[in-house]
């Protein structure tokens, strides 16, 4: 009666040339604001990351939500 594990293979970063296992998924809107069309994977609502990317990602947008997070408009 419990659960059945299943062992299915990781999920892939989606951002074109990366192999690595993927620990986020954002927005692709949001994402097309720091990263070129062309790295990402298009046809998705959601985008998958792994580490070294989403490290990419925030550091990109540190500014930004910090003023979102005061309440300030940009």
């Amino acid at each position: 009666m419990g659960r059945t594990s299943k062992q299915e293979e990781p999920e892939k970063c989606q951002i074109v040339g990366c192999d690595q296992e993927s620990s986020r998924s954002l927005p692709t809107k949001k994402l097309s604001e720091v990263f070129e069309s062309e790295r990402l994977e298009s046809g998705r609502k959601r985008t998958k990351l792994c580490k070294v990317h989403y490290r990419e990602y925030k550091k990109a947008t540190k500014k930004d939500r910090k003023l979102e997070s005061l309440g300030w408009e940009y």
